[in-house]
């Protein structure tokens, strides 16, 4: 199981951690005997947290059924799709709530409810289930067989393809309170009249044509929560030529024709997408202020892409009443809180560029309060609405603007860790997306968030190098590059070898190496500026993903890394600091017997690396950093490689003993660091020189080596350490 999507679940109690290990047990088959039926609520926390690990498949709900858990709540919804052999395991239990919502049958393009109740529904399930939710966008049949369902309180047609004669059932189930019909066919609603029991009526973006509308409506005194509420970002685009009644005008008449009708229970209404008349923000008022004085308990009005949306409405009753729109950033937050874990796409993308637009001219308003919540907020309707690209675009926006350069310190690590993740979601969803993933990689681009522990620099390495291979814009490149260059030498030595077997990351890595080699030589100003800056960080990048990589050193050497290197050495004589990247990927490929062959045989290539060798060794820049000594130290390591060759074919000045002779006069030059300048996975390569040459020049880089990474030492440097030590006494007293 990925750490990150175990830590994305946050569980808050010990027993939801409990249920969490449990549920990351049966995916890997591992589960224990469980020696007494576990409760019902524990059972239900388990099968939460398979769903929120995307192990709630056909072999998940099957490993559920085998374990004979003590189950009452399952949800399906989002899990993908299942045949009835599958679907058939839920039989086993005695549910009170079960949620499909498109999950099934996946073997039939027809929901048959009579069937579904014979083949995946227990007898006890027909007593004691209470929520039902079979939305969904197959066709339906056999709507009767829902009054088996003899306690059954809420019910969710939403997307099905049904029409008003479905809702004759609905008569039928006489404990039923909360009723979805949202986005079906339903045109006629008068199958409803004087269900004084309902108590929530979902009917979102429902076209309601014939039928008198305004007395099914009046007859609705039990109601506490209406969505009347369309699917429409901006009313005033509407453009359906459908006759169809506004329900909010028919709400306005039955009050108007009658001074004392009212919803007495009313506490929510959702108005979103209509246009309230269409006759401005007065008249859209007017009608908000209507059913705020004739339905006294209500306290939750969503005006959502209204007319009256992004304007100050001034409540007018006393009690505390919340008004849906974005006139404020409290508000526009709210609004998202509303909508995000719907499935209301638009109303989530519209709430989410709102809020976008107030971190953008308004950031420093925020307190610290409201940018955790806005954090949050903004980060479960990305992982919500993963497959709908305005919600990813609109959010992805907010998230760089709450991370942005020092912003992101007022987020906690957790916090940030989830923007990560949203992130790294949407440049996985949307390769091809230019301006998505502009968003993605300038949210993430950020040194504090890049030094965080806890962040998962495996998956964010590996989604950037996808990235680059996919984009050609350039900023895009340049951005992705510097993250890989980052965090690939944080990544563990395993993580990092998975990563430089693909051989597609080092191709392309070489390919921008010399690529903007030529774009430096041959331009100026700000375009050679940017040539420079990229080729820093693919040269960082190529110095990680080759180190300890054999496989991977051997596809730089053919695809021209090593002549692109020795290239760059001649171009940049006096950047130190790109001459040690350079020399730092020849370390790691000299490691390899052939490659080190191939660059021996190049007398052009061993002038080079020995004029490297010598630099002014006194001189420190102003991070303390001696970058000669950087440049000499790794340039030695590539000849000490090399003299391991015995068949050496150069004479005079660049004979093995010559070269030998440089090596140990510029070694005895140089002074102890203060600060570290390279770190190792491994002191093998060390050992391995010792062990293999008595040559003085290799065997003081390797010790200068291991003194200077001891000097600097983390915990793992120190077991190194003792370890190489050993070997290296054992060495010596051989020879």
């Amino acid at each position: 199981m990925p750490v990150g999507a175990y830590a994305e679940c946050s569980p808050k109690s010990l027993l939801e951690t409990s249920a969490l290990r449990i549920a990351c047990l049966i995916g890997y088959d591992r589960v224990p005997p469980i020696g007494s039926s576990l409760p019902a609520h524990f059972g239900n926390l388990i099968v939460d947290a398979m769903r929120q690990l995307d192990l709630l498949d056909e072999k998940g709900l099957q490993s559920l059924a085998d374990l004979k858990l003590n189950i009452t709540k399952i949800d399906l919804s989002q899990c993908g799709s299942f045949p009835y052999i599958v679907l058939s395991r839920l039989a086993q239990f005695d549910l009170e709530s079960l949620s499909l919502s498109d999950a099934g049958p996946s073997d039939s393009s027809v929901f048959d409810v009579g069937e579904f109740i014979r083949e995946c529904v227990s007898d006890a399930t027909l007593k004691s289930l209470r929520y039902l939710n079979i939305g969904g966008h197959d066709k339906m049949t056999n709507f009767s067989r829902l009054a088996q369902f003899s306690a059954l309180e809420s019910l969710s047609l939403a997307g099905r393809p049904v029409c008003q004669a479905a809702l004759k059932v609905v008569r039928e189930l006489p404990n039923l309170k909360l009723l979805d019909i949202s986005n079906t066919l339903v045109a006629d609603i008068s199958a409803l009249n004087e269900l004084t029991n309902l108590e929530a009526l979902i009917m979102h973006n429902l076209r309601v044509r014939s039928g008198c509308v305004t007395e099914t409506l009046r007859s609705l005194t039990g109601l506490r929560v209406l969505d009347i509420s369309k699917e429409v970002t901006d009313y005033g685009t509407d453009s359906s030529q459908e006759a169809c009644v506004d329900l909010p005008l028919a709400m306005v008449q039955v009050m108007r024709e009658d001074r004392t009708a009212c919803w007495p229970f009313l506490r929510s209404i959702d108005l979103a997408g209509n246009s309230l008349a269409n006759m401005g923000v007065d008249r859209a008022a007017d009608i908000v202020t209507l059913l705020l004085q004739r339905n006294p308990r209500l306290e939750r009005v969503s005006v959502l892409a209204t007319p009256l949306d992004g304007h100050p409405y001034t409540v007018p009753v006393e009690r505390d009443v919340q008004i849906i729109n974005c006139a404020t950033r409290s508000q526009a937050v709210m609004a998202l809180n509303g909508y995000w874990n719907t499935d209301r796409d638009a109303f989530t993308a519209h709430a989410l560029h709102c809020v976008y637009y107030m971190l953008q001219s308004g950031y420093d308003d925020f307190s610290d309060t409201e940018v955790a919540e806005c954090a949050a907020v903004v980060c479960a309707a990305l992982r919500k609405h993963l497959h709908n690209l305005g919600v990813q675009m609109a959010g992805s926006a907010c998230l760089y603007h709450l991370c942005k350069m020092k912003r992101i310190s007022r987020l906690s690590i957790s916090a940030v860790r989830k923007c990560v993740d949203r992130c790294l979601d949407a440049a996985e969803t949307y390769p091809e997306t230019t301006q998505l993933q502009k968003n993605v990689w300038l949210t993430i681009c950020n040194d504090y968030l890049l030094q965080l522990s806890g962040i998962n620099f495996y998956r964010t390495c590996k989604v950037a190098l996808e990235s680059m291979l996919i984009n050609t814009d350039a900023g895009v490149s340049r951005m992705t590059i510097a993250i890989v260059s980052i965090v690939a030498p944080k990544m563990r030595s395993q993580d990092a070898r998975i990563l430089a077997s693909d051989v597609r990351y080092v191709k392309h890595l070489v390919h921008l190496m010399e690529q903007n080699l030529n774009h430096f030589r041959n331009s100026n100003g700000v375009r050679a500026e940017n040539s420079l800056y990229t080729l820093k960080f693919t040269l960082s990048a190529l110095w990680n993903l080759t180190d300890d990589c054999p496989a991977t050193c051997v596809v730089f050497a053919q695809e021209n890394g090593i002549g692109v290197s020795f290239d760059i050495l001649r171009l940049f004589q006096n950047h130190n600091n790109i001459q040690t990247k350079v020399l730092g990927i020849l370390n790691n490929v000299a490691e390899v017997y052939e490659q080190k062959l191939l660059m021996l045989k190049n007398a052009d290539y061993l002038e080079a690396l020995c004029e490297c060798l010598s630099g002014d060794f006194t001189r420190v820049d102003g991070t303390g950093r001696n970058r000669a000594v950087e440049r000499s130290y790794f340039a030695a390591g590539v000849l000490a490689n090399m003299l391991l060759c015995e068949n050496w074919p150069h004479v005079a000045h660049l004979s093995r003993e010559r070269v030998n002779e440089r090596m140990v006069q510029s070694i005895k030059q140089w002074p102890m660091l203060t600060v570290p300048m390279v770190s190792y996975r491994s002191f093998e390569p060390f050992v391995r020189i010792l062990n293999e040459t008595t040559l003085v020049g290799a065997q003081m880089w390797c010790l200068w080596g291991v003194n200077h990474v001891l000097s600097h030492s983390d915990a793992n440097s120190v077991s190194m350490g003792l370890w190489a030590i050993q070997e290296i006494f054992n060495t010596l007293s051989t020879v």
